[in-house]
């Protein structure tokens, strides 16, 4: 018993939550001094007690009879649901001067900014069911969870996702995730899957090399204040569109492909000949890359096409094959198998493909990877 202190509030898990700033209606006795801006009281609430800030958020004080909304600003944490009652007293002489009823058991900071607050308490105040859920969800931008409204209402979740389902299907908010329940205003979402559109749209138009822009990039854009939930709703909803298509982890227009010019189909076909001619004995990158017409950037991007149409092949990070000299390689091996046996040692495989131990190595570790070989000791055995 000792760890139960005055003012504490026994609830199932979840449903409540402790704050220090609770947005109210407030109202002065007859008799009581006029309430200053920042005017300190005794704030009570059930059998909690603690000192606040009353800060007024219609004007710079409060006259005798006269009510307002304000926002009370707690130096210790308290519980509160909206319609909460209370009363406040002076700070010294401690008298009763006032009191009224909680609007916001959650409030935020007020902000010079927020010119609809006031407006948003009224709906609170008196607005029905579907309206302080709409209310509440337009002013979050990262999305209002259910257990923050069955918090701030003290409704149960049933209730809450009835609501839910209503506004839903006067399309004004959406339902971005069931499980938990997390909405978001709809046009907001509408606006967010039209900016990822038009940022797919951008990147085809700077990027006629590249296939589609990664999910992970297109994710960037939206920054910090956009939940990754509201992402992939996004994403899914721009797919059942067909504004957008996903293949694997790319994401571009219906339709979009790589769009080469004249001098890029030109430099394309001079790589993959560089490799087809080289056989087993290739280039460097480097050196093909080079001898180019063209910037360095889109030859390394036409080499990204021919490598992601395994028309090249990346062997090691230095080495990359044509497929089909990769090809007539698997060929000899199964020849020599025939002839002399299933093992190889890096000397017969160096002489039977007439290269140097720089390619061999990397190409018998390759074959090993492509189990075309098995390493077993000094030698490899061809499976």
């Amino acid at each position: 018993h000792a760890d139960v202190r005055r003012g504490m509030v026994l609830s199932a898990p979840g449903r409540l939550r402790p704050t220090r700033r609770v947005d109210v209606r407030l109202e002065l006795l007859p008799g009581a001094p006029k309430l200053k801006h920042r005017a300190q009281v005794h704030y009570h609430a059930g059998t909690a007690e603690t000192v606040g800030e009353v800060l007024l958020l219609e004007g710079a004080e409060l006259l005798p009879g006269q009510s307002a909304f304000a926002q009370i600003r707690l130096q210790e944490n308290a519980v509160a649901v909206r319609n909460d009652r209370f009363i406040i007293r002076q700070f010294s002489p401690v008298v009763t001067i006032g009191g009224g009823e909680v609007v916001d058991p959650l409030a935020r900071r007020p902000t010079r900014k927020d010119s609809g607050r006031a407006e948003f308490l009224k709906i609170l105040e008196s607005g029905s069911p579907d309206e302080i859920v709409n209310a509440m969800t337009q002013r979050n931008l990262l999305g209002l969870a259910a257990d923050e409204i069955v918090a701030r209402t003290g409704w149960q979740e049933s209730e809450v996702r009835a609501i839910a389902a209503s506004l839903a299907e006067k399309k004004a908010v959406r339902a971005i995730s069931n499980e938990p329940l997390l909405l978001l205003g709809e046009k907001q979402f509408q606006e967010i899957t039209e900016k990822l559109r038009m940022r797919v749209e951008r990147f085809h138009k700077e990027n006629p090399l590249l296939p589609g822009i990664s999910r992970e990039d297109l994710r960037s854009i939206l920054g910090k204040r956009v939940r990754p939930e509201t992402f992939r709703a996004a994403i899914d909803e721009l797919a059942r569109g067909k504004k957008i298509e996903v293949v694997g982890d790319l994401v571009k227009l219906p339709g979009a492909g790589i769009t080469l010019n004249s001098q890029e189909l030109q430099a394309k076909d001079q790589i993959e000949q560089a490799f087809s001619k080289a056989g087993l004995s290739v280039p460097s990158v480097n050196e093909v890359l080079g001898k180019l017409a063209i910037e360095r950037v889109r030859t390394e991007k036409l080499l990204q096409i021919l490598l992601k149409n395994k028309i090249l092949v990346r062997v090691s990070p230095e080495l990359i094959f044509h497929s089909a000299a990769l090809g007539n390689l698997n060929a000899l091996l199964q020849a020599y198998k025939k002839s002399k046996g299933e093992r190889i040692t890096v000397p017969a495989f160096k002489d039977l493909t007439g290269i140097t131990r720089k390619y061999a190595i990397p190409l018998l570790e390759y074959l090993d990877r492509q189990r075309l070989t098995r390493r077993a000791g000094d030698e490899r055995v061809i499976l």
